[in-house]
């Protein structure tokens, strides 16, 4: 494959490249190029020629070439499907619903910058402004870098690159080396749907190299970012510098509270659907199972029981329920998370083991709440931590002991108990009788601690992909 740079299909300038790999075989699918500095600097220099261009665009062209995009990207989706979990390792059925929900996401997008609305003030509310017309614009912020996960390269670049070409910034976009080809594809079919060709850059290579140019070119002025909490700190020092404009979406070690009152089998199949899902690989999954110690043996039983139905195996077997890891890297950090976690005092109850390099069993592990996982080790696989706590007072303090907040949920069928929690539970958003895995196309969705800066969905998108603007008309009604 290539880069886009300036709308034209390039290499990078020293031919260095890299393979992408199908982690269910670990078979070479592709090359990605491994850019420069020099490739880098081209491509941002690209964005700010090519921001000026778009912006220049009435925003209901804009929109009419995000929706023909939309149905370029719809009418490829079968190829989309297998592309996805060829690279990524997403199990079919996985692969075909991100598409489709990435495809609602451009939709929604559209809707929604169609009607974002500036504000106006009235006259005459301070003694300084008796006659004058106040009222508030947004304007682009010029070149946008949208750095992208490996664990949803549809829907993360539809919450990233559709909103901020919308609101007339030009983008460069830095995928996960290891999902690269669906973002490369993504990119494509907005140059086919008419967006100003160099308003379009697609930049592969090393998120350390490549990544820290990005974030520290002082022609970026906006960086959207989502990942491990760990780059998003180091990004958000390298944006400091410029004082460059950050949204960042980063870890989390997400607690679901079970109350002794719940609907055990609904509970648990919760549990399970919350954890599974993209063999374990999302950021606001369920990673702290805290359960009532009255009902923690039962609950715990069913959990385990459900859990041997699970069937994790090659992405393109109908009977697997979840697929690998994205990498044998991944894979392996899993694993000794598990270890570690064993090693610390944990009790393991299933599963536990690595196979075939990149897969790893569901893992169910007895822990107290002292140990690391739970608290702020954040473990992206099918590893399912059991925590038990006596009240619900106990259950928020477990829950808020982590550095992290990105979400969270509590199942009870008393009404005022999950309230409290939602509102006690340190995190951006709480789930009343579900898990934390939840994102809703116009939801704000972002962290508080250390999950994140900012927030994405909607309208809220929009907004961070522009800036206000106040216009006075002074003696206006004079």
């Amino acid at each position: 494959m290539q880069m886009i740079i300036g709308g034209n299909y390039v290499d990078a300038s020293d031919k260095a490249v890299k393979d992408v790999l199908d982690p269910g075989t670990m078979n070479v699918i592709e090359t990605i190029p491994m850019a420069t500095e020099e490739d880098v600097k081209k491509a941002v220099a690209a964005a700010k020629e090519g921001q000026k261009l778009w912006e220049k665009i009435p925003l209901h062209m804009r929109i009419d070439t995000l929706r023909k995009f939309h149905d370029l990207f719809i009418g490829e989706k079968d190829a989309f499907v297998q592309l996805a979990a060829k690279e990524m390792g997403k199990t079919v059925a996985h692969a075909e619903a991100e598409v489709l929900n990435a495809a609602s996401l451009i939709e929604h997008f559209c809707d929604a910058a169609r009607t974002l609305k500036g504000e106006s003030y009235p006259a005459g509310d301070h003694y300084s402004n008796e006659a004058d017309m106040m009222i508030t614009v947004r304007e682009p912020h010029g070149v946008v870098a949208c750095i992208l996960p490996f664990n949803f390269p549809f829907e993360l670049f539809c919450h990233k690159v559709v909103p901020a070409l919308l609101m007339g910034n030009a983008v460069v976009i830095k995928p996960a080396t290891e999902t690269p080809l669906c973002n490369l594809k993504m990119a494509g079919l907005l140059l086919d749907a008419g967006v100003e060709p160099k308003a379009v850059n697609f930049i592969t290579g090393s998120g350390g190299k490549v990544g820290t140019w990005i974030t520290t070119s002082k022609d970026v002025d906006a960086v959207t970012f989502t990942g491990s909490t760990a780059v998003g700190t180091q990004i958000a020092k390298n944006c400091a510098e410029n004082l460059t404009r950050v949204s960042l979406e980063l870890g989390g070690n997400d607690a679901l509270i079970v109350l002794e009152d719940a609907d055990m089998d609904y509970a648990v199949a919760e549990v399970v659907g919350g954890r599974a899902y993209c063999s374990g690989q999302v950021c606001c999954a369920s990673k702290r199972i805290l359960v009532q110690n009255s009902i923690k043996a039962p609950f715990t039983e069913k959990l385990i029981k459900a859990l041997k139905k699970e069937k994790p195996g090659n992405q393109f077997d109908p009977e697997s329920t979840y697929g690998p890891q994205v990498s044998e890297q991944a894979a392996i950090e899993v694993e000794g998370y598990i270890n570690e976690t064993i090693k610390q005092g944990g009790k393991l109850l299933l599963g536990g083991k690595r196979f075939d390099r990149t897969f790893i069993e569901p893992t169910v592990i007895e822990v107290t709440k002292n140990l690391d996982v739970a608290l702020d080790m954040e473990i992206f696989g099918p590893v399912w931590p059991i925590i038990g706590f006596d009240t619900v007072e106990e259950a928020c303090e477990i829950s808020n002991a982590s550095m992290y907040g990105l979400s969270g949920g509590v199942i009870t069928n008393d009404i005022n108990k999950g309230m409290h929690i939602a509102k006690t539970m340190e995190a951006g958003c709480c789930v009343v009788n579900g898990g934390g895995c939840y994102r809703a196309p116009g939801q704000p969705f972002g962290g508080y601690k250390m999950s994140g800066i900012g927030a994405e969905g909607g309208t809220y998108t929009l907004e961070e992909m522009s800036q206000v603007k106040s216009i006075v008309l002074r003696n206006a009604y004079k």
